[in-house]
């Protein structure tokens, strides 16, 4: 019994799903820094560049977590390759 894919439908469902979780973990930080700098920009009307606000130098953080994803990813792989092969060995 796999750990993630156990039948056929959950390439459709489960797959996506973690994919696009495993994505925004790396990115988050970028994604955090351009909504609070959109955020600020609408309070306060001046524009939001790296040297002013802080929240544009919080994407300096991707640094950290993109390898943390590209790990998580190269996990979620092996767990995916390695149910499939359960997968299609059982049916």
């Amino acid at each position: 019994m796999g750990l993630i894919i156990k039948e056929k439908k959950h390439y459709l469902t489960r797959l996506p799903i973690w994919l696009v979780i495993i994505v925004l973990i790396g990115f988050s930080p970028t994604l955090i820094g351009l909504l609070g700098a959109w955020i600020t920009k609408l309070k306060t009307g001046q524009p939001c560049h790296g040297g002013g606000c802080e929240w544009l130098t919080l994407s300096w953080l991707t640094i950290i977590t993109l390898p943390i994803a590209g790990l998580l990813l190269l996990v979620f792989l092996i767990i995916i390759l390695i149910d499939s092969l359960n997968l299609s060995k059982s049916k």
